[in-house]
């Protein structure tokens, strides 16, 4: 799968609950894949997903260059965490995905915490559901 394949399967779980942009910005180096906007926040975020499609690597490290996050990613994602936006990262894998917050990303992640943080479609769009600052659609009064 590609990264707009697995997109595509996560977008309809953020819908209706908060408004998520695909960005295609071929023009401008670094832009994140998508912005979501919540009641409360704003989110940039940069999809990745494990390379060939196989189990994470021992250790994952997502500021190779060549693998993953590119430097223009690195200093757009930086830059806009200093400005104090919200910015995070979704990696994808065929054994689940996670969200890395702000930038947690410049830490490597073992195979064994990926494993351990490692979630469905519908987790992942409720844990970033939650962070733009919407209620889950079960929990609303109404």
């Amino acid at each position: 799968m590609t990264e707009n394949d697995y997109w595509q399967s996560l977008h309809p779980h953020l819908r209706p609950r908060v408004y998520a942009w695909k960005i295609a910005a071929s023009y401008i180096k670094g832009v994140p894949d998508w912005w979501g906007s919540g009641s409360s926040q704003d989110l940039w975020v940069e999809n990745k997903r494990i390379v060939g499609n196989k189990e994470p690597p021992a250790i994952l490290d997502l500021t190779d260059d060549k693998r993953y996050l590119t430097i223009h990613q690195q200093l757009w994602l930086e830059r806009r965490h200093e400005e104090g936006r919200h910015v995070g990262m979704v990696v994808f894998s065929r054994i689940g995905h996670i969200y890395i917050p702000d930038l947690g990303w410049k830490k490597p992640i073992s195979k064994l915490e990926f494993h351990d943080r490692a979630m469905p479609y519908k987790e992942l769009a409720a844990v970033l559901i939650n962070i733009l600052g919407e209620l889950p659609l079960e929990d609303q009064v109404g």
